[in-house]
C-alpha cells in the first residue's frame, strides 16, 4: 500500500489546506470512488459529466477518509480539505509522486491497434519471474492511469501499463506521470484520425511516450511500420526493433496459421505456437513480449513457455465454438480499419469447402472526415479476400458504406444491433465461421451473447471458456 505524508502530498499538488495538517498523518489509499474509501484514504472529488465528487465528501468522511482534495470547500466537514484549481490534475500529480518514490521497472504500451493484448501478453510473460502489476481495462487515460499507479505496491517487481489517447499532448502527460523505463509503440493505424487528421500526426502523438523517459530508457518499435524512422528520430534512448524486416533485433519469420487459425512463427529462430490466440498479427505482439522478457533477464525457454500459454483477452479476437460447431471470432470490444482487415484475412484463411463465411461488422467511430472512405475500404477488402464472404451484415450509420461497396450477394444492413432479424440468428449452420467486430458503442457483444444463448457454447472438459 502507499505511504505518503499528507502534508507532503498537499505541497506537491499545490494545494491550499483549509486547516492545519498533522505531520503524523499518512495517506495509505487514494480513490475517487466514495464506496472504496477506508481508514487512511485520501478522497479526490473529481467532477465528471454525470457526477460531482464534491457531493460525496461527507460520505467519504464517514467511512474514514483522512482528507479530501476539492475544488471548492464543502461546509460542515471536519477532515482537512485540500483546495486545488483542478482535482483531475491533482490526481495526476499524486500518481507521479508515488511513481517517483518507487524503483519498480515500468513498461508503457501504446499504439493504434493491439495495445491491450500486448499489455496483457507482456504482463503474462513477466509474471513467470516477477511480482507483476498491470493496469486494468480502460484505466489508460488521464484519470485511470494515475489511479493505476497508486495501486503499485513497494513489493511489485515490475509494472505494465497502457497509454490511450485521442489527440496531441495526452500521451506526453501520461508519460511524464508514469516515467516509463520501457516504451512500446505497436503500430500506427487510423484510430483517432478524425481528430489528428493524418497518420503522420498519429505517429507524432504516439511518440510522446518517450517524453517521460530518461536516457537509460528503451524504446520497442515495429520496424515493419511505415513510420518507424519518424518515430525512431523522436527517441533519445536505446531502440529495440521487431518485425519481419531482416534488420530487426527481434526477427519474426515463418509465420503460418495452424489449423488455419492459431499463429505459428519464429522469433530469432525460436519456434512459437499460440494455441489460445487467433491471427498472424499476434506474432508482432509476441515479439514485443519476447524482447521485454529478454531485457528483464528472463530465460528464453521461460519466455516461450509463457507465450504458448497466453490466452487472448475476451472480445479482442477471442475464438468461440458453439455447440453446432460454428466458430465465432469475437472482436466486439473495438474496431479500426487495420484490425478489421487483419481479422477478415484470418477468417478467410480459416474457411474450408462447404463452410460458410459470415461477417457481422459494425461501424468504426472517431474517424472524422475519413469515415466514409475507411468504411468503403473495408467493403473493397471483403471483395478481394482469398475466400468469398457468404453473408454480410453491417450495423450502424457508417457501416452502410461497407455494405454498399461490397459485392457480397447475400447482405443486410441494420441501424442497431438489437434490430437484427431473428431469421438471421436462426439461420446459423454447423461449421459456419463468423467474424463479429465493431466499435464498442455499437454493442455487437449483444449479437455474440444472443448466438451463445441460442446454440450454446461448446466446452471441453475442465475448461472455463474454450478456444478453438
Amino acid at each position: 500500500m502507499i505511504t505518503i505524508p499528507l502534508f507532503e502530498a498537499s505541497v506537491a499538488i499545490g494545494g491550499r489546506p483549509n486547516k492545519s495538517i498533522s505531520a503524523m498523518d499518512y495517506i495509505s489509499n487514494v480513490t475517487q470512488i466514495s464506496t472504496e474509501v477506508k481508514e487512511g484514504t485520501l478522497f479526490v472529488a473529481l467532477i465528471g459529466k454525470k457526477f460531482d465528487g464534491h457531493d460525496f465528501v461527507i460520505e467519504a468522511q464517514k467511512k474514514g477518509a483522512i482528507a479530501a482534495i476539492v475544488e471548492r470547500e464543502i461546509p460542515n466537514i471536519e477532515i482537512p480539505q485540500i483546495i486545488v484549481p483542478s482535482t483531475e490534475m491533482a490526481l495526476g500529480d499524486l500518481g507521479r509522486i508515488w511513481r517517483c518514490r518507487l524503483e519498480t521497472p515500468l513498461i508503457a504500451v501504446t499504439g493504434s491497434v493491439g495495445k491491450t493484448t500486448t499489455k496483457e501478453l507482456i504482463a503474462h510473460i513477466l509474471s513467470k519471474k516477477f511480482k507483476t502489476h498491470k493496469s486494468r481495462k480502460n484505466f489508460n487515460n488521464q484519470l485511470g492511469l494515475p489511479i493505476e499507479l497508486l495501486r503499485l505496491e513497494r513489493n511489485h517487481e515490475c509494472s505494465v501499463v497502457e497509454f490511450g489517447m485521442r489527440g496531441f499532448n495526452q500521451i506526453n502527460y501520461l508519460s511524464k506521470i508514469a516515467r516509463p523505463n520501457i516504451g512500446v509503440i505497436t503500430n500506427i493505424g487510423l484510430s483517432h484520425i478524425g481528430i489528428l487528421k493524418s497518420r503522420k500526426n498519429i505517429a507524432k502523438a504516439k511518440a510522446e511516450i518517450f517524453q517521460g523517459m530518461d536516457g537509460n530508457g528503451i524504446a520497442i518499435l515495429n520496424r515493419d511500420d511505415e513510420f518507424f524512422e519518424l518515430i525512431s528520430n523522436q527517441c533519445h534512448c536505446r531502440i529495440i526493433s521487431y518485425g519481419t524486416n531482416k534488420d530487426s533485433d527481434i526477427h519474426i519469420s515463418d509465420i503460418e496459421l495452424v489449423q488455419n487459425i492459431f499463429p505459428k512463427f519464429k522469433l530469432n529462430g525460436n519456434e512459437i505456437i499460440l494455441n489460445n490466440c487467433t491471427g498472424e498479427y499476434n506474432a508482432y505482439n509476441s515479439a514485443v513480449g519476447y524482447a521485454i522478457g529478454l531485457e528483464m533477464g528472463m530465460q528464453i525457454n521461460d519466455i516461450i513457455e509463457q507465450l504458448n500459454s497466453f490466452k487472448q483477452p475476451e472480445r479482442r479476437g477471442t475464438s468461440i465454438k458453439l455447440n453446432n460447431q460454428a466458430i465465432i471470432l469475437d472482436s466486439t470490444y473495438n474496431a479500426a480499419p487495420d484490425s478489421i482487415i487483419a481479422n477478415l484475412e484470418t477468417i478467410s484463411k480459416r474457411k474450408r469447402k462447404n463452410h460458410r463465411l459470415i461477417c457481422i461488422i459494425g461501424e468504426m467511430l472517431e474517424l472524422g472526415s475519413h469515415s466514409i472512405k475507411a468504411h468503403k475500404l473495408i467493403g473493397k477488402r471483403i471483395n478481394s479476400l482469398e475466400n468469398k464472404v457468404d453473408l454480410l451484415i453491417t450495423v450502424g450509420d457508417f457501416a452502410k458504406y461497407i455494405n454498399q461497396e461490397s459485392s457480397v450477394s447475400n447482405k443486410y444492413h441494420f441501424k442497431k444491433s438489437n434490430l437484427i432479424d431473428e431469421k438471421i440468428y436462426n439461420s446459423i449452420q454447423a461449421d459456419d465461421i463468423i467474424l463479429i467486430q465493431g466499435s464498442n458503442s455499437v454493442r455487437l457483444d449483444f449479437i455474440v451473447e444472443k448466438l451463445e444463448s441460442i446454440y450454446g457454447v461448446y466446452r471441453k472438459k475442465n475448461t472455463a471458456h474454450n478456444t478453438v
